[in-house]
């Protein structure tokens, strides 16, 4: 099982990452989609922005219901990840920086948290 198949599951890399890949940051059960928006020359870390979570607004609709509840499960095009970043902006309306993600040993990771590299995947389910 991959991340095709698993929106939530690790998967590798088969490329080298550039400015604009997708990358997801997985929690037990969803997954968020982040773009790659600076690099370092060794690849071994980059720094992402959020992207815009798909929703009616953006004219997209559930992947499925499970109980009555939307579950949303997208990967995001090229396109998508140029347009739909997202820049937070602090308590006085400034840009913060970059979310930073390294390559280590067990996989990439911020803070923690996990993340896979390649695409930037939404899965959301709010039936729990």
């Amino acid at each position: 099982m991959n991340a095709t198949t698993n929106p939530t599951a690790p998967a590798t890399t088969e490329k080298p990452l550039a400015v604009g890949d997708g990358m997801t940051m997985h929690y037990p059960n969803d997954a968020y989609p982040f773009v790659i928006v600076a690099l370092s020359a060794s690849g071994k870390t980059a720094k992402v922005r959020k992207l815009k979570p798909v929703d009616v607004t953006t004219g997209h609709h559930p992947d499925h219901l499970e109980g009555g509840f939307p579950v949303w499960s997208h990967t995001y095009t090229a396109e998508e990840r140029a347009s739909m970043m997202v820049v937070e902006k602090d308590d006085e309306g400034n840009d913060l920086e970059p979310r930073v993600v390294r390559l280590t040993k067990n996989g990439w990771t911020s803070l923690g948290t996990p993340f896979t590299a390649g695409e930037a995947v939404y899965h959301r389910n709010y039936s729990y």
